[in-house]
């Protein structure tokens, strides 16, 4: 897990790593020090994660709170289609910014 520089120049925050209930604290942390140094945009990449749970849906949330707190513009994007059917379920797919990368 951690940033890179993507064709638009923006930082993104990729994560790699599926998530389970020992690693939230160390996983929120990271995203919420990446959250405060972004200047105005905020963009998290999903890649190679398995999704069994709804875990993730709920962190999705505290980030996408904490930017709209911090008047940021944050976008999720390569969603994994877990991810995506536990969202639509969720009736948050309206709510979340998701967009492909």
């Amino acid at each position: 897990m951690g940033g890179n520089m993507d064709a638009a120049q923006d930082i993104v925050f990729t994560i790699s790593e599926s998530v389970d209930y020992a690693g939230v604290a160390l996983l929120m942390g990271k995203v919420e020090a990446f959250i405060d140094q972004c200047e105005s945009r905020v963009q998290l990449r999903f890649t190679d994660i398995e999704v069994n749970n709804s875990l993730l849906v709920a962190m999705m949330m505290s980030w996408y709170r904490r930017a709209e707190l911090a008047e940021k513009e944050i976008t999720f994007h390569n969603l994994p289609l877990g991810l995506q059917k536990i969202i639509e379920i969720s009736g948050l797919n309206g709510t979340l910014p998701i967009e492909s990368l």
